[in-house]
């Protein structure tokens, strides 16, 4: 029995023990001795089995509890590896969890299987939510967009949908593969929320796309007003380019460009509100002005530094707005048909005008006018015949008129002049004269002849009226008076001549009988040269000496006498007594061997005017050669072409010919270079503010460069002091007349008083041009 449970226990223990891993491990010999045991058993020896026993039950014993301990070193070893797992898993947790940026996990499937709390508010979603799950089983799938750099992958996530107020998120995503071996387990990724980023990226795009693409010039100025940056369009309007506007200060905030007092209000409100907003000047690249509305604000430094402040400025160019509104302007006071100003710029006018006379104690003329016969031409040749007369009348009297006179047109066929300035009723009277030959000469349209006459009322501030209606409707009716009296004359308010028209009257009779009377006589002043002061000639001047009146100025009846045409005979007396003495003078030591003799555009324009010229040389003797004729600039104004054939035709002849005071009207320096002219007369009115007007210097100066040129003489009037004297012999003027060098004086008294002794000195080299 013993050596049956032994057996059965050897029996049973060994496969026990070898179904144990340990007793698996054990090495063949023991497996052997187990067997060598077994079969001893089986040959029943007792005491065999009983110690093979012992032996077998120590071994198995031992090996047991060896097991044992190595199961238990095992067992301790992985709970302090477990422990150190759970730990690590609690500081990973707890990283992963206080990580800003949102993380997340996906298996190689891509489902969720964890992500920290930043990335479940990212896309407000819990981690319950996302285990197990992929983005498109998402309530509301993100939209990714590969970038392909650097493993970047940016998305909008739409947490509420596309219409959130907030817009939805935007993370910049950086994920990474995970492996073990070569097996894909699958990815780690953490993000950034760039959604600010995004929109401040977004808005600064757009602010670049503005202010690229802005059709307004903008403009960015440091604390010492230098440019930092403008866009294009600003470079566009000024003509410059960025690199030179750099680091300058703009041309509309420089003083010399703006007036300071705006400049001071601009910034004083700029600094008091922040902002200002006005009209400035700018200048273009060629010089010129640009007409800017300009914007312009104060940008605080985020720091306080008042160093750092800047201003944004941004500019509009308003020239075709100024010019719109000058076009409307000019159309609401303008007639359209003539361009002449309206009624309503007439009236601001004579305003204006009153509150100067007022200041001035000076008076205005207001002479009103109306076209006579003008009916019969919308009648017979139809309204385009009748607008065309209206265009050639206004021409016409725009011609008679002043520059500083206004000339309106306030009716059908009526016509508005306005005079100011040391104006009265003569010098009125006698534009209004002016006015009405104007209209002599036919108008012929389409074939048609119209005499159109015009009638004029005059009316003066303050004797006719203090008020502009009360001086236009004055003027009116003493234009209906003369329509209704005598057409085609000048009717004064007032029904009874003033004196002065009386004057004038008497003076036109008593120029008539000068003439008949012999009261005229000419006086010569003497012309020298003023490198040596030696003489070289005379001017004829005529003068006139009433019986009762006395001395008369040329001023005063010279002009009357172009106006009545007794300038014609006066004239023609004048060239035979200047030819007659010149020729008389011929040879004499001390004498003139030349003289100069003014001859008007009427005379001039007379068709006879040659054939007079040449019987007078013929009957006086006058070499042609000593006479020069002195005409006015007036004479090219009228027929250009005429006065150079007639000057011609004078040049072959031998006569010299001088313009006379040049400069004082509307020279033409294309006719004047075709014109045989040989001396350029300067008016005395430069003369005498030579040393006190630079501007009137330089005037002189040119026309003796001018003269030099041309190849001319020049020649300076009203020389009255040394001064005068040396200035012009140093600037190269050839000759010289005036009261410095002698008087005018009868031919029977001509003498010459030889000038201080400075003046006869060797003369200033003249001005080579090249």
């Amino acid at each position: 029995m013993n050596r049956r449970w032994g057996y059965l226990t050897a029996s049973a223990l060994l496969p026990a023990c070898l179904s144990t891993p340990a007793w698996a491990g054990l090495s063949a010999s023991t497996a052997s001795a187990a067997a060598a045991v077994t079969e001893g058993f089986a040959k029943g020896s007792t005491v065999f089995w009983l110690g093979a026993g012992c032996v077998i039950g120590g071994v198995t014993l031992g090996v047991m509890v060896s097991l044992f301990v190595q199961q238990r070193g095992r067992l301790k070893r992985r709970r302090e590896e477990l422990k150190r797992e759970r730990r690590e898993r609690a500081r990973l947790s707890a990283l992963l969890n206080a990580i800003p940026d949102p993380m997340y996990f996906k298996d190689a499937t891509g489902a969720y299987e964890g992500c920290n709390p930043a990335f479940e508010r990212a896309i407000g979603l819990t981690e319950e939510e996302l285990i197990g799950r992929r983005d498109a089983d998402l309530p509301n799938p993100p939209g990714w967009v590969d970038t392909e750099s650097d493993g970047r992958t940016l998305t909008w996530q739409d947490g509420a949908g596309a219409d959130a107020p907030d817009g939805g998120r935007c993370l910049d995503v950086l994920s990474a593969r995970v492996y073990d071996d070569d097996q894909y387990l699958g990815q780690v990724a953490i993000a950034r929320d760039v959604t600010q980023l995004q929109h401040a990226t977004e808005a600064a795009r757009r602010a670049a796309t503005v202010y690229e693409h802005c059709g307004e010039g903008i403009m960015v100025i440091d604390h010492q007003l230098r440019i930092c940056d403008v866009n294009p369009a600003l470079t566009a309007m000024v003509g410059h380019d960025r690199q030179t506007l750099l680091g300058k200060r703009p041309l509309l905030l420089r003083e010399g460009e703006q007036d300071p007092e705006k400049l001071r209000g601009l910034w004083a409100q700029v600094e008091a509100t922040g902002k200002w907003s006005g009209e400035v000047t700018e200048r273009h690249k060629s010089g010129d002005s640009i007409p800017m509305w300009a914007t312009f604000v104060k940008v605080p430094s985020p720091s306080g530094d008042p160093e750092q402040v800047q201003y944004l400025s941004v500019l509009t160019d308003i020239s075709r707005i100024k010019q719109t509104e000058a076009e409307l302007l000019h159309q609401s006071l303008h007639d359209g048909l003539t361009g002449l100003p309206n009624a309503a710029l007439l009236r601001d006018r004579i305003s204006r005008q009153i509150g100067v006379a007022q200041r001035e104690h000076t008076c205005v003329a207001v002479l009103y006018i109306d076209l006579d016969g003008f009916r019969d031409v919308n009648d017979i040749a139809g309204h385009a015949a009748g607008n065309q007369v209206l265009l050639t009348a206004a021409a016409r009297f725009a011609n008679v008129t002043r520059l500083s006179d206004s000339v309106a047109r306030v009716g059908a066929d009526e016509f508005v002049v306005v005079l100011s300035g040391l104006v009265d009723e003569e010098t009125a009277m006698r534009l209004g004269d002016r006015l009405i030959q104007a209209m002599d000469e036919p108008i012929v349209i389409d074939n048609h002849r119209f005499n159109v006459g015009a009638s004029v009322g005059l009316a003066l501030f303050p004797a006719d009226g203090m008020q502009v209606d009360e001086l236009l409707r004055n003027a009116e009716v003493a234009m209906c008076r003369a329509k209704l009296q005598a057409r085609g004359s000048v009717q004064a308010y007032r029904p009874e001549l003033t004196q002065a028209v009386q004057q004038r009257f008497e003076l036109t009779h008593a120029l008539r009988l000068a003439n008949e009377a012999a009261q005229f006589r000419i006086e010569y002043q003497p012309q020298v040269r003023l490198s040596d002061s030696a003489l070289i000639g005379a001017e004829a001047l005529l003068r006139w000496r009433h019986p009762t009146r006395g001395p008369i100025s040329p001023a005063d009846f010279i002009p009357l006498a172009e106006e009545t045409g007794l300038i014609i005979p006066i004239g023609r007396w004048v060239l035979e007594q200047a030819c007659a003495q010149v020729a008389r003078w011929q040879g004499q030591e001390g004498k003139p061997q030349q003289v100069a003799v003014n001859v008007s555009a009427r005379q001039l324009r007379q068709p006879d005017f040659i054939e007079t010229l040449d019987y007078i040389l013929a009957e006086t003797g006058c070499p042609p050669s000593a006479l020069e004729l002195e005409v006015t600039e007036s004479l090219l104004l009228e027929d250009a072409e005429q006065a150079i054939s007639l000057m011609t035709r004078l040049a072959k002849r031998g006569v010299r010919i001088a313009i006379d005071d040049f400069g004082t009207g509307y020279s033409s320096l294309a006719y004047l270079k075709r014109m045989p002219v040989n001396t350029l007369k300067i008016d005395r009115s430069f003369v005498s503010e030579l040393g006190s007007d630079a501007n009137v210097a330089a005037i002189a100066r040119t026309v003796i460069v001018l003269a030099r040129s041309l190849g001319l003489d020049v020649l300076a009037e009203g020389v009255e002091t040394i001064e005068q004297a040396e200035w012009l012999r140093r600037e190269g003027c050839d000759w010289a007349q005036g009261w410095y060098y002698g008087r005018p004086m009868p031919a029977e008294d001509f003498v010459v008083i030889p000038p201080p002794e400075p003046l006869r000195r060797a003369p200033a080299k003249r001005l080579q041009l090249a």
